[in-house]
Parts: C-alpha cells; sequence; structure tokens
C-alpha cells in the first residue's frame, strides 16, 4: 500500500477550492467565511499570492474568549501561526506530504506554484480519503479571495 502512495502525486488528492484571506482581515470576517463556507482551514495570503499562514477553526475558537469587540476587529495575521507554513508542490508524491504534515505536526499542508504561490491545500482528510479510494482529481486552481465587504460587531449600549 505504501508503494501506490509513494508514486500518487498530490495533484491527485488536494483541495483546489480553497478559501482565502488577506492578512488584514478581521477575525471576524475570517470566521464568518469559515462557518458560512463550511472551511475547516482558511490560508493566509499576502496580497501576491504567498501563503502566510492557515487559520483553522481551533484556533479561531480561541480567539472568542471574550474579549469583545475589539478580539473581532483584529487582524487575521495577529492570531494566524507564525511557524512556516508546511508546504509541498503538486509533483510531490502523497506520501511525501504525509510526511511533511506529521514533521511540521500539522492537519494541512500548502501546495505551492513555481513561484512559491498557494494553489491548494492537502487536509488531514484528503488523505484519509485517498487512503479509503476517494481521491478527487484536482481540476483548474480555484483558490478564492473573497473580502469584497466587512462586517462589524455592532453591541447595544450600555
Amino acid at each position: 500500500m505504501t508503494s501506490s502512495f509513494e508514486e500518487s502525486l498530490v495533484a491527485d488528492v488536494m483541495s483546489t477550492e480553497v478559501l482565502t484571506v488577506s492578512a488584514e482581515e478581521t477575525t471576524l470576517m475570517a470566521w464568518e467565511l469559515m462557518r458560512q463556507g463550511g472551511y475547516h482551514h482558511v490560508p493566509v495570503v499576502s496580497g501576491d499570492g504567498h501563503c502566510i499562514g492557515v487559520l483553522d477553526a481551533e484556533t479561531m475558537a480561541a480567539v472568542w474568549d471574550g474579549g469583545g469587540p475589539d478580539r473581532m476587529r483584529m487582524p487575521v495575521s495577529t492570531v494566524v501561526d507564525c511557524r512556516p507554513v508546511p508546504h509541498v508542490t503538486v509533483s510531490h508524491s502523497v506520501a511525501a506530504t504525509a510526511r511533511a504534515m506529521l514533521a511540521a505536526e500539522q492537519d494541512c499542508v500548502a501546495v505551492i506554484d513555481g513561484k512559491q504561490r498557494l494553489v491548494g491545500l492537502v487536509t488531514a482528510h484528503d488523505l484519509v480519503a485517498a487512503v479509503a479510494g476517494r481521491r478527487h482529481h484536482a481540476t483548474a486552481t480555484q483558490v478564492k479571495h473573497p473580502a469584497l465587504y466587512r462586517i462589524e460587531p455592532v453591541l447595544p449600549n450600555g
């Protein structure tokens, strides 16, 4: 079984429909986009498409510790993990990708192109789906940058 994953490529298992946010986006907007879209991982990208971190649901839940509206207005750059983002390319093997994920102690890795820009993600879910024989094939990259509006909390005066 291992040899087939040594031969299978990231392109066969990666998620290409990826929602992203900019580093300046508010945590409230990121949370709403994650919640509404059903995303567990949201890459934070720079203006030129480089992945600077990945927000996950656990990190976002930790932000809501009762800090009030100021917490909701914080930019995601203040809460995203500042460790280097583990990454692979579409030509990496699935097994090498799993090893990178384990080495980084992360449940996802960014997939980047030759210019270091984000083109997808491989999550633990993607790897389990591959093991279960439910592989999906990568299509045209659909990395979404939806920050077209802002959500601001409105709290009663009191």
